[in-house]
């Protein structure tokens, strides 16, 4: 009777502890559940007013993106404005919406330095009118096996450090020019009928003309593989070599390129002295370029279209 008795006790304790060891990891595994945050980023782009940008690259430099009438412009440092293409703002959301924790990599401050989570960081800041949305801090990366990229994140006001997908510094880390127009032609070629080359040596000038879908250069019938690739290489020109010289200093005239299309010509004019070259564009009126890298692409030769 008293070894029964004992035994109804035992297991009565032994129910109780199993009861408070359940509870106890229950509420562990809440909290744990409740502190990992499932989402980072909670914006509506659509009503995105202002995306600022502290590059690490620029020593924490603003980079400030502002929207305006649904135009985005980015300011340089001597205020003046550009335009910025809505292919770029659109990767900036996408790849914003596209964070998403994978897990905790650290929670304490300690270990900020580790993830190049301090003055190291790159921070994005996003407004929707006065109400901040977002102020992220995006640290260092890693290369995972096979061919994984993953970036090291924190909210600014949070201790965790998350580890997401993706190459983080590539979108956001940063300058100015990054997020300029590097338009300088994009056009279907297909469309153009002819090409006038003004340079600067007359001797050297010439048109290109289109006549029954063949290419002609005074009268005289071009290489058509050659015209084709010149053509191709003219037809997708961009540049990331912008010059921030005022049009009222630029120095003279040099060369002049007129593509005609049926519709609104594209004019690329080239200026030029023993210091400067700069290049205009008719379909990027707001940027001017350095011409040191594309000069010769877009001012070619007879040579590059004719048979040897």
């Amino acid at each position: 009777m008293f070894n029964q008795k004992s035994n109804i006790k035992l297991w009565i304790i032994l129910a109780v502890l199993i009861i408070a060891v359940a509870i106890i990891f229950s509420t562990d595994s809440t909290k744990k559940e409740r502190s990992f945050r499932k989402d980072l980023v909670s914006i509506d782009t659509a009503n995105v007013s202002e995306i600022s940008l502290f590059p690490k690259s620029q020593k924490g430099k603003e980079v400030k993106l502002v929207k305006k009438d649904n135009i985005w412009k980015v300011t340089s440092e001597n205020g003046k404005q550009f335009t910025v293409p809505k292919t770029k703002i659109n990767n900036l959301f996408n790849q914003l919406l596209a964070i998403v924790p994978k897990r905790i990599a650290a929670r304490s401050k300690d270990k900020w330095k580790e993830y190049q989570i301090d003055s190291a960081s790159t921070r994005v800041v996003v407004n929707q009118g006065s109400e901040k949305v977002l102020d992220l801090m995006i640290g260092k990366f890693a290369f995972q096996q096979p061919r994984s990229m993953s970036t090291f994140v924190k909210l600014a006001k949070d201790n965790d450090v998350y580890e997401v997908d993706g190459f983080l510094d590539m979108t956001f880390n940063k300058d100015v020019n990054s997020f300029r127009n590097e338009t300088v032609i994009k056009s279907d070629k297909d469309k153009w009928n002819k090409l006038k080359f003004e340079m600067e040596n007359p001797d050297s000038s010439f048109e290109l003309v289109k006549l029954d879908e063949h290419w002609f250069i005074n009268g005289q019938k071009t290489d058509s593989a050659k015209t084709e690739q010149s053509l191709n290489s003219l037809a997708r020109l961009s540049s990331s070599n912008f010059s921030n010289i005022e049009k009222a200093a630029f120095p003279k005239q040099t060369n002049r390129l007129t593509i005609e299309t049926g519709e609104q010509p594209i004019i690329i004019t080239a200026y030029q002295d023993s210091t400067n070259y700069i290049i205009e564009s008719s379909m990027n009126e707001e940027n001017y370029f350095d011409g040191k890298n594309i000069g010769d692409k877009i001012y070619a030769s007879k040579k590059s279209f004719l048979k040897e």
